[in-house]
């Protein structure tokens, strides 16, 4: 039969001719190919008489393709079995369709494969090539691993004890005990026999077990173990695990040298999201403890020690110490620095196997360390994170919590987790209503603190609430409208921190929020008083402290016009400064000077 319908792609041409294809995936799809083409041809030969109408034709031909392409569309396929009901009435050509439909099958059957190998994430090996990983890590479900830069999760020394204890003792100085002498003898050992050329794999990996010997029992690492859970298409097989009763405590993956294949660093990571779906599936009580895990990259003489942590609802993977040079060095320096960080790896190990048949459910995205928190007028009162705070941007430490203190009607609070905060000025603010209210703190040795706060909530429905002013100017007639009731709230807040001889450091819109009602076109500010004042809550007192004590840092926004250079010292004079560059920038209008103006 006739027919000028196109004809099926060669294996040469389309989807095949990519050039980063595999030999078996080439093969794969040159068999895709050859089988459309063989129902291509059965359709057209002289056994299908039926089939006489061109379009017909046309259409089973345009079927097949989208099965060949992997555009499988249901309303595609259906037309397709339709095409070949007119044939079917003849018996002679029974054994002819049947042949074409099993062969349709069998097509199907090798394009989902080949779909499932393109779209699903690669193994570890082909995952740590820059390439790749880079690819993968543009996607919703990402690693938190900090490739690229914006990947990153919380802090894992807020989201288990183990990693907060590995990182003191890691900068501690070693103590006069037996295990840390142990720790001194594998880093003797490591730093002796690392440096040297390996010709294989393997044999670093195997002088690598035997260098550890004294602190981690060899006999405990099991070799070239594979991660397979049911929901990936790709597997692991990893160099080493290190395990108790069946509980995996060490991760790791060696490179022969630096610069001999891909990224070690990457492929751990993948290992470890691996594991964390094999956990889900087999291990429930240890995926719910966040499938804790030391992740180990041994890059020739280079050791980098991580932890990986699974907080609800992402994969996050840390390193927890600067890298280990192995190196022998006359002074014994890196010795030192690696008997620490090994020390603090066999006790922060021990523990974790201790603490392995601990069960407590805790919300998806918090921290989960701190459990109670010191209120301002001192009593200890239970903490419990709900979640991150909703409005805040990705990422940052901000989360919803709820306490347990009677003498405060509200349930909901806020907790920011800093380093560095200037809690004075907070309070001095609080006392006049121009900071939400700071109820306390929660620290913990090696961590940053929790500071328990007022949340103020985004207005809703017919309920007002709180936005930043930067949110607020983003509609010019609204803050011009209402500029009056803000500058004079402002010029009130300034004036209390000048006579307090205290400073914020960064008070710019985005700092400061406004209580607003929501209309239809934006907000309109609330309105306090009988005076055109508006109601301003200052945030964020990351810079803040007594004038002279605290410092810009020095890395910071460098578009904005500071009134001093990163490292110096924060004056009084300075937040207003800094007030009256931005109002000059939102409104072409001065700000307003006040009597009380203090002159350094």
């Amino acid at each position: 039969m006739q027919s000028s319908a196109p004809s099926i792609p060669s294996g040469n041409t389309g989807t095949t001719s990519t050039t980063n294809a595999t030999t078996k995936k080439k093969e794969r799809m040159a068999k895709i190919i050859d089988l459309a083409n063989e129902i291509k041809s059965t359709l057209e030969s002289k056994y299908m008489p039926e089939v006489t109408d061109p379009k017909v034709l046309e259409l089973i031909v345009r079927g097949v393709k989208a099965v060949a392409r992997g555009n499988v569309r249901q309303d595609v396929l259906e037309a397709f079995n339709r095409s070949l009901t007119p044939v079917l009435a003849n018996e002679e050509n029974t054994a002819s369709i049947n042949l074409t439909n099993n062969t349709i099958q069998e097509l199907a059957k090798l394009y989902r494969r080949q779909v499932e190998l393109e779209t699903t994430m690669p193994p570890p090996s082909s995952f740590a090539k820059h390439t790749v990983w880079v690819h993968w890590q543009t996607k919703e479900d990402a690693i938190l691993c900090f490739r690229p830069n914006d990947k990153k999760g919380i802090p894992l020394c807020v989201l288990n004890d183990v990693f907060r204890e590995f990182q003191l003792r890691a900068t501690a100085p070693l103590p006069l005990t037996a295990d840390a002498a142990k720790a001194m003898n594998a880093a003797y050992n490591l730093c002796y026999t690392m440096p040297d050329s390996f010709a294989t794999e393997d044999g670093r990996s195997k002088a690598f077990d035997i260098c550890l010997e004294p602190i981690f029992q060899r006999g405990l690492w099991r070799k070239q173990v594979p991660i397979m859970p049911d929901e990936e298409v790709h597997g692991a097989q990893v160099d080493r695990i290190y395990a108790l009763d069946g509980v995996t405590l060490i991760i790791r993956e060696d490179n022969v040298e630096p610069g001999t294949g891909h990224d070690v660093y990457m492929q751990v990571v993948r290992d470890y999201q691996l594991f964390v779906k094999e956990s889900r599936e087999q291990n429930s009580g240890f995926f719910e403890q966040g499938a804790p895990v030391f992740l180990l990259c041994l890059l020739g003489p280079i050791l980098l020690i991580c932890g990986g942590f699974h907080d609800g609802q992402s994969t996050i993977v840390e390193p927890l110490a600067e890298p280990c040079l192995l190196f022998d060095d006359l002074l014994h320096n890196r010795q030192e620095v690696l008997a620490r960080q090994l020390l603090a790896l066999k006790k922060a190990v021990d523990a974790l196997g201790d603490r392995r048949h601990v069960h407590k459910i805790h919300p998806a995205g918090v921290p989960r360390v701190y459990t109670t928190y010191i209120t301002e007028d001192g009593p200890e009162r239970n903490l419990t994170f709900s979640r991150p705070l909703e409005s805040s941007p990705p990422r940052s430490l901000l989360f919803e919590v709820a306490t347990d203190d009677p003498r405060d009607p509200s349930t909901e609070k806020l907790v920011k987790i800093a380093r560095k905060y200037g809690a004075e000025v907070h309070r001095l603010l609080a006392k006049s209503h121009f900071a939400p209210m700071l109820y306390g703190h929660g620290s913990l040795e090696g961590a940053p603190t929790a500071y328990v706060m007022e949340l103020l909530r985004s207005p809703a429905n017919e309920k007002p609430g709180w936005v930043t002013l930067w949110e607020f100017f983003k509609s010019k007639e609204q803050a011009t409208r209402h500029s009056k009731a803000i500058e004079t709230t402002l010029g009130e807040i300034l004036e209390v921190m000048e006579r307090a001889n205290m400073v914020h450091g960064d008070l710019r819109p985005n700092n400061i929020m406004l209580e607003v009602h929501k209309v239809q076109d934006g907000y309109i500010p609330v309105r306090s008083g009988e005076q055109p004042r508006a109601n301003l809550r200052v945030v964020d007192f990351d810079w803040a402290g007594e004038s002279g004590a605290v410092c810009y840092p020095l890395q910071r926004n460098q578009e904005i016009a500071w009134p001093v250079g990163p490292g110096e010292r924060i004056m009084v004079r300075h937040d207003r400064d800094l007030v009256k560059e931005w109002w000059q920038k939102q409104f072409s209008l001065e700000f307003q000077t006040s009597d009380t103006d203090m002159v350094e």
